[in-house]
């Protein structure tokens, strides 16, 4: 064995070690179960990427084609982990479920040909799979970049940009080195991409341990609102919502509304997460919008729902109908016929 090679094994293990770390600490954390099951789902392919990926293959550990398997499912589990982790307000789309459900299904198939043939991959095949694991990671910076702002759960906020920069390195270094070297990488090659890899997951345990030992990703708190009498903030919070109707504004931000109660950003975002209850801002803001409208349905029942919505705040009829069923369990047209019927 080289040294080269010895220095590869070291980061390998090394990099499976604060894999393992992170794993351990998610499955006993207090996230909700689902979060705790796909992290954990996450972690098996991580590692089995790590210790038979033919990316880092010099070193024959002959443990097989099905050892890789758990790997190939690292891009679609990746988005979906993501999906869970930073978005509040609705699952993934069938539509998602199907497309990752189609790409394990193409990618295992060529990693057991693979491994039962030893024939090489064709050219066109490996450039569409490799594009396809872009296509997810870039779906999971998405995801995670265009929450930052109505974000109010401090630790998940500061996670974002460690998440965001994690993938975005990680997977840019695996697939531009399967795409350029294809599954031939010379060794210097393979020793700084599991360097990279180390180094990040390192940063990412050691982040965590500073500022979020518990390793709590997702508050599982439901999101009930408090008495807005319990702290000052809150209850000017809630008189320049319910009095000065704040909330009828299409672009109104979480910044803005800081600004008018002159406070700072970061206490707003605080107030909002630990006394009120809520996971984002758009949680917070749709429910005086939403129970304006049910006000207004049955107050106005020539009136159409399109208007209503639009008067309290929505941009469009389908944001609206989401944001209504999720706090009344019932479309807003069933909502009025109810109220109606009943008076």
């Amino acid at each position: 064995m080289t040294t080269m090679t010895a220095a590869i094994l070291v980061l390998r293990i090394l990099a499976v070690s604060q894999v393992l770390l992170s794993v351990t600490a998610l499955a006993v954390s207090p996230n909700p179960y689902r979060t705790r099951v796909l992290a954990v789902a996450l972690a098996i392919g991580a590692v089995s990427y790590l210790v038979s990926s033919p990316v880092f293959d010099h070193i024959n550990l002959e443990l097989g084609p099905w050892l890789v398997l758990p790997a190939d499912a690292i891009p679609p589990l990746l988005f979906l982990f993501t999906w869970d982790l930073f978005e509040d307000d609705r699952g993934p789309p069938l539509s998602v479920w199907i497309i990752a459900a189609f790409y394990l299904v193409v990618a295992m198939w060529i990693g057991l040909e693979r491994g039962a043939t030893g024939a090489a991959v064709n050219l066109y095949v490996m450039a569409t799979v490799q594009l396809a694991k872009l296509g997810f990671a870039v779906g999971a910076i998405f995801i995670v970049w265009r929450g930052r702002e109505n974000d109010v759960v401090e630790s998940r906020l500061k996670l974002r940009r460690v998440f965001a920069a994690s993938i975005a390195v990680i997977v840019a270094a695996v697939v531009a080195t399967e795409l350029v070297t294809g599954w031939d990488v010379p060794e210097l090659v393979e020793l700084l991409g599991m360097a990279a890899i180390f180094a990040v997951t390192l940063t990412i345990n050691l982040a965590f341990l500073r500022h979020n030992p518990s390793f709590v990703l997702r508050d599982s708190r439901p999101s009930v609102p408090v008495l807005p009498e319990e702290t000052p903030l809150v209850k000017e919070l809630n008189r320049l919502m319910t009095d000065d109707l704040a909330y009828i504004n299409h672009d109104l931000r979480i910044a803005e509304l800081a600004a008018s109660l002159k406070v700072p950003e970061y206490q707003l975002r605080r107030t909002i997460n630990r006394n009120l209850g809520y996971q984002n801002f758009n949680q917070f803001v749709n429910r005086y919008r939403v129970e304006e409208a049910a006000r207004r349905l049955v107050k106005e029942p020539r009136a159409p729902v399109l208007t209503i919505a639009l008067d309290v705040g929505f941009r469009s009829i389908s944001s609206f109908n989401a944001a209504f069923r999720a706090h009344y369990q019932m479309t807003p047209t069933d909502y009025r016929k109810s109220e109606l019927s009943n008076s």
